[in-house]
C-alpha cells in the first residue's frame, strides 16, 4: 500500500554524503522527515528513498550534520506522467480511446445470419434494414420482440426471428416456416382417371375399386379406379388412390427462324469506378463516356473486410462496358435440330406428371425462313388424375 501512496506522491532516490552519514539519518528522523529502503554504498555515503516534497526539509537536516544530500533520480506519478501535459492533443486521443472502448461496444456494425436454408441472407439483412436496423445501429434501441413481428410479416418464410448482440456484431437467429402439406379430403367420393391416352403397363390401386389392369387400352378420361365399391348388400364410398403407369404416343411439333443474331465486339469499351459507403455512391474515375447502342456490362465489387469475415459498407465497385453489334446469320442444320429438340423433350417433360421418354422419331424440314420438327414421342408416364365423383355410380365431374 506504501508504494501506491509514495508513487502517486512522488519520490526521489537520494544519496547522503558526508563523514558520519548516520548522524544525518538521525537528523533525518529528528526532522520528521520519512525515509525508506537505506543501503550503505561505502563508509561516506548511503542510499535511501524520500518524498520528493520532503527534499527541501531534508537537505536542510543534513547540512546540520556536516552532510550533503544529493537527488540521484527523481520517481512517481508526476515523473512518470508529466510530459503528458505537454503533449495535450495525445492525452486527448488516449481520452477519446478509453471512451470509446465502452461506448463503440454498444453500436452494432456487422449482422451474421444463423438458422437460414432457403431464405437468403441478402433478403433478411435487406428487411432489417428496412426496419432502420444496419450499420451502425445504438443496440439498445434494437427491440427484439417488436422487430420479431415486424420481420414476420416482410418475410413470410421465417417462423420465429431474434436479434442476439454480442459487442459491435449481432447474431440474427431465424427459423424458417415448414412447408404446409396439402391436406386430402379423404371423405369427398373420388375417381382416378386417366389423363391421356395409353396402355397401362403398371397399376397400383392404393383405396378404392380398380376397374383395369396391365396391358389394357384406355382413353382419356376413362375411370380406372371406381370411387364406389359394391360390397353386395351396401356400396363403400371412398376417396380413390393410385398409381397408374402407361404408354403413351404424343406427336409434337416444334418451330424455329433459320437465322440467328450473333453478338459480334465493336471494340468499343467504358471503364467506370465508384466509390461506395453504405447507400451512397460517388464516381470517382469513368473513361469512355457512354456506350451507344447494345453493351455487356459486368461489375465487380470490392468491399472492405475485417480479418474474421467482417464486411464494412465501404468498398470500390468496378464497372467495365462492352460494345456490340448484333449480326444476322444462318443458322446451322445441326445447330438447329440440336436446339428443337431440346425444346421438344422439355415440353413432354413439363406435360408428364411423373415418367421418362422411352423413343423419338422426327422428322426435321427446313420451309421457307424456319426450321420444323415434327416428333412422335413414346413415353412411359403416369396417367393417374384424381378427380371429384358424383352422387350417381357411373357420373364424374371433372
Amino acid at each position: 500500500m506504501w508504494r501506491l501512496i509514495w508513487f502517486l506522491q512522488g519520490y526521489v532516490q537520494a544519496e547522503l554524503r558526508g563523514a558520519s552519514p548516520e548522524w544525518a539519518l538521525e537528523r533525518l528522523s529528528n526532522a520528521r522527515v520519512a525515509f525508506l529502503r537505506v543501503q550503505r554504498i561505502d563508509d561516506f555515503t548511503i542510499e535511501l528513498l524520500l518524498l520528493r516534497k520532503d527534499v527541501l526539509k531534508a537537505e536542510a537536516a543534513a547540512q546540520k550534520a556536516m552532510c550533503e544530500l544529493a537527488v540521484v533520480r527523481e520517481m512517481g506519478f508526476g515523473k512518470t506522467f508529466g510530459g503528458l501535459w505537454r503533449r495535450r492533443l495525445f492525452v486527448l486521443g488516449l481520452l477519446l480511446c478509453a471512451a470509446g472502448a465502452f461506448v463503440v461496444p454498444k453500436f452494432v456494425f456487422f449482422y451474421d445470419v444463423v438458422g437460414n436454408e432457403t431464405v437468403p441472407d441478402a433478403e433478411i439483412l435487406r428487411a432489417l434494414h428496412s426496419l432502420g436496423v444496419g450499420f451502425g445501429t445504438y443496440g439498445p434501441d434494437i427491440q427484439p420482440q417488436a422487430l420479431k413481428n415486424k420481420m414476420l410479416l416482410l418475410v413470410p418464410e421465417l417462423q420465429w426471428f431474434t436479434v442476439q448482440q454480442s459487442g459491435m456484431c449481432a447474431h440474427v437467429v431465424v427459423r424458417e416456416r415448414p412447408e404446409k402439406l396439402a391436406v386430402e379430403e379423404r371423405r369427398a367420393p373420388m375417381n382416378v382417371v386417366a389423363a391421356k391416352d395409353g396402355v397401362l403397363t403398371s397399376v397400383s390401386s392404393l383405396e378404392g375399386n380398380c376397374l383395369c389392369a396391365p396391358g389394357q387400352a384406355v382413353k382419356a378420361g376413362q375411370v380406372l379406379i371406381s370411387a364406389y365399391t359394391d360390397l353386395e348388400f351396401t356400396t363403400r364410398v371412398s376417396a380413390a388412390l393410385g398409381e397408374i403407369y402407361a404408354e403413351t404416343l404424343t406427336h409434337k411439333q416444334v418451330v424455329c427462324p433459320d437465322t440467328t443474331l450473333y453478338k459480334q465486339p465493336n471494340r468499343k469499351t467504358a471503364r467506370r469506378i465508384s466509390l461506395l459507403v453504405g447507400e451512397k455512391r460517388w464516381n470517382i474515375f469513368a473513361n469512355g463516356g457512354n456506350l451507344e447502342g447494345k453493351c455487356d456490362k459486368i461489375t465487380k465489387t470490392h468491399m472492405l473486410t475485417l480479418p474474421g469475415g467482417f464486411i464494412i459498407p465501404i468498398g470500390l465497385e468496378i464497372t467495365e462496358l462492352s460494345g456490340y453489334d448484333l449480326v444476322q446469320k444462318p443458322l446451322p442444320e445441326e445447330t438447329a435440330q440440336a436446339l428443337l429438340i431440346e425444346q421438344l423433350e422439355r415440353g413432354v417433360r413439363q406435360d408428364m406428371i411423373a415418367g421418362e421418354i422411352l423413343d423419338e422419331a422426327l422428322d426435321l424440314t427446313k420451309p421457307t425462313g424456319r426450321y420444323e420438327l415434327h416428333a412422335s414421342v413414346r413415353c412411359e408416364e403416369m396417367i393417374a388424375k384424381m378427380v371429384r365423383a358424383s352422387i350417381l355410380k357411373e357420373e364424374t365431374i371433372p
